[in-house]
């Protein structure tokens, strides 16, 4: 029964580091949720730098016929320079940078707090067309993961999705081996 767990963990073990290759970069939480008028809903915007990144401008949506911003309030820890963090017209606009080498992971950006003008579920929406997260070469990551994204014929051929699909072969076929191994050795018992 060891075997066999260990052979499904090595099957799935691929599939969970494909899924991270398309994660956010910008994340908001929630970004839906129902809620009555008068209530007052609580919003965390964090980014997600798979690279290091030194600077930032995250533009968010919301509808101000059913929202109101009420207060923007950054991190100014991970962030210390903030250079706009303005909510107007439908518009968050939350812009900051760090020195060098910048930040790598994942954090809270800003916590936004939210009054419902009527019921509704919509909270906010990130526009990554007008949004930046900027690496020490000042290049835009969300440009180049939608670049490397839109491939040319092939669109796996870039070297992150090269390496992950060798991990993945690799993987499965120790995996299908281990599984005819463990399978035979049953089979003599």
């Amino acid at each position: 029964m060891k075997y066999i767990t260990l052979f499904v963990g090595l099957l799935l073990l691929p599939s969970v580091l494909l899924a991270h290759q398309g994660e956010e970069h910008i994340l908001v939480f929630p970004s839906t949720m129902d809620y009555e008028a008068e209530t007052e809903v609580p919003v965390e915007v964090r980014i997600h730098a798979p690279e290091s990144i030194t600077s930032f401008r995250i533009r968010l949506r919301y509808n101000p016929s059913f929202i109101e911003v009420r207060e923007v309030k950054p991190n100014t820890e991970t962030f210390p320079y903030w250079w706009k963090k303005e909510a107007a017209n439908g518009i968050i606009e939350l812009e900051a940078s760090l020195p060098k080498p910048g930040f790598t992971g994942e954090s809270l950006v800003a916590g936004v707090v939210l009054t419902a003008k009527e019921a509704g579920s919509k909270l906010l929406e990130v526009d990554e067309n007008a949004s930046l997260l900027l690496n020490a070469q000042d290049e835009n990551i969300l440009e180049l993961r939608k670049e490397s994204s839109m491939g040319e014929d092939f669109p796996i051929a870039n070297t992150q999705s090269t390496g992950l699909v060798a991990v993945f072969g690799i993987l499965l076929v120790i995996g299908v081996v281990l599984g005819i191994v463990l399978f035979l050795r049953g089979r003599k018992k």
